[in-house]
Parts: structure tokens; sequence; C-alpha cells
């Protein structure tokens, strides 16, 4: 199995090297068409308050990313891609009226895997242009999110799998199998959020390291028991203790009011991770 096309969203020219290190890895490793996103943002509105005046269209950030942002994440880009064993497109949208998301949405549909960046809540431009949770819950794709706090090159020789036995696991396991394929380690965790009073149920993750290793992969089963910490904290200190380079779960929530509210322990992972997650939902 392997990823034979990967879209990377491209949308911030400070995170850029950060974001195409992992990509231009993954790429070469499975000599994948690797495409390169790019979205300009929708022009912003601001009414200037007066009952009789004109609407003020304030598009300063819009310009400034058409000018000099996406010059230069198309310049990163190839200069990430030359040279390498796998084919390379770049590729420029515009917003319009839309948001950022409905026009990477589409592409992503076509894509075996998506990347993207962590959100990054102190940058201005983040309300419109990180949607890492949007292409996660909406993409029906495997995304891969990068984090903003150190470039991760190698991506997926240590492996830690949260398992859980719902839907939302196992979609992201299988979506996952051509990393976990060539993984050195991988590790299957269960997180027991139950109370330290209450007996730990049985942890059925010798059925899932059955099954990958039908498809050749070798992994640890391991529990982990979670009283006093939330599953999203236990997740990631798994993770560092155990020097994972990449963690796989499933993206949890649910639909209040037509939108899709992540669940604790995702939420908590996207805004502090530490490594590289793939996520699916």
């Amino acid at each position: 199995m392997a990823y034979r096309t990967i879209l990377v969203h491209c949308n911030d020219r400070r995170r850029i090297k950060t974001l195409l290190a992992p990509a231009v890895t993954l790429a070469e490793t499975f000599q994948s068409h690797l495409i390169g996103l790019s979205v300009v943002p929708p022009v912003t509105i601001v009414s200037t308050g007066a009952p009789l005046g004109p609407p003020v269209v304030v598009d300063g950030h819009c310009e400034v990313y058409r000018t000099e942002d996406d010059p230069a994440m198309k310049a990163a880009f190839e200069e990430a891609a030359r040279g390498r064993g796998f084919v390379a497109e770049w590729c420029e949208a515009e917003a319009g009226t839309f948001g950022v998301a409905d026009r990477v949405l589409p592409q992503a549909f076509a894509s075996d895997l998506v990347i993207a960046a962590q959100a990054d809540p102190e940058w201005p431009g983040s309300d419109r242009l990180d949607i890492a949770d949007r292409l996660a819950t909406e993409s029906g794709r495997p995304v891969l999110i990068v984090p903003n706090a150190s470039v991760h090159e190698r991506v997926g020789e240590r492996v830690l799998v949260a398992w859980n036995s719902r839907r939302e696991a196992a979609r992201a396991v299988y979506d996952a199998l051509p990393v976990l394929q060539r993984a050195r380690e991988v590790r299957v965790v269960w997180v027991n959020a139950q109370s330290e009073r209450e007996r730990a149920q049985d942890v059925p993750t010798g059925d899932i390291c059955a099954a990958l290793a039908r498809h050749g992969v070798k992994c640890e089963a391991t529990e982990q028991i979670a009283p006093r910490a939330g599953v999203g904290e236990t997740l990631l200190a798994s993770a560092a203790e155990w020097k994972a380079d990449l963690l796989v779960m499933g993206c949890y929530g649910h639909t209040r009011l037509r939108e899709f509210i992540l669940g604790g322990a995702s939420r908590h992972v996207l805004s502090h991770m530490t490594l590289p997650v793939l996520m699916s939902h």
C-alpha cells in the first residue's frame, strides 16, 4: 500500500519549511505525486458604521498574501522538491467569496493523504487560513497535522496508535497502514478514562494488533490507565515518553447547530501537539 497522491495545504510562509519537511519525506518514500496548494483568502469587508455610508473593503492581507506570501511559498515548495524522486505540482486558487476550506476540500477528496499545519492562535491569519480541523472532520481522508514547534523530517519510524474500539480509531489505523507497514516500531495504546475507583475494563488491543500483523505490521499492545489526566494529555505524554515520531488517532466530536464540535481529546491534541498527528474521522 502507498499514498500515491499527497496534498499539502500551504498557507503561511513562516511555517512553510516546517510543513514541507515531512511532506517531502513521505512523498519520496511512497513515490507520490505531491501537490502543494495555496488558496488566497477571501476579501474582508468591514462596515464604516455610518448609516448611509458605504462599507469599507479591507483587502490588505489578501494582497500581501497574493504578492508576497504565495510566491515565497511556491519558491520554498519548488526548492524542497528539486532533485527528488517524485513528481511535484504547485497549484494556486482564490477563495473568492468562499472560505479557504471550501477550495481545499475538493482537492482533498481526490488525495490519498492530506497534510496541513497545526493552527497558530497567535497568528492574525489563523481564523481564515488554518483549517486542519476542518480537513480532518470533512475531507474523509487521513490528515497529517504538522506541529508548529519544530521541524520533523522523519515521520513514521516510531508510531504510537491510539485505540479504543470505535469507528474513528479503526478508520485512522487502516488509513495509516502505508506508514505502519514501514515503521520500525508500532505501539498500540488504550487510554482508559474511567475513574480510579472503577474497575478497568478489558483492553482489546490484542485484536487490532493481530489484525495489523496480518498486514505485516509488528506492534506492541499496551494498556495506559489515566485516572487523573485527560485522554489527550495522556496520549501526548505517552508519545513523548516513548519518543514516538507520529501519533495515529481518530478525530472525535459531534455536530451541533450545523457546526462540528471537536471532542476534548482531539481538541487538546490539536492545541498542544509536539509531534505530527495523523487523524481520521
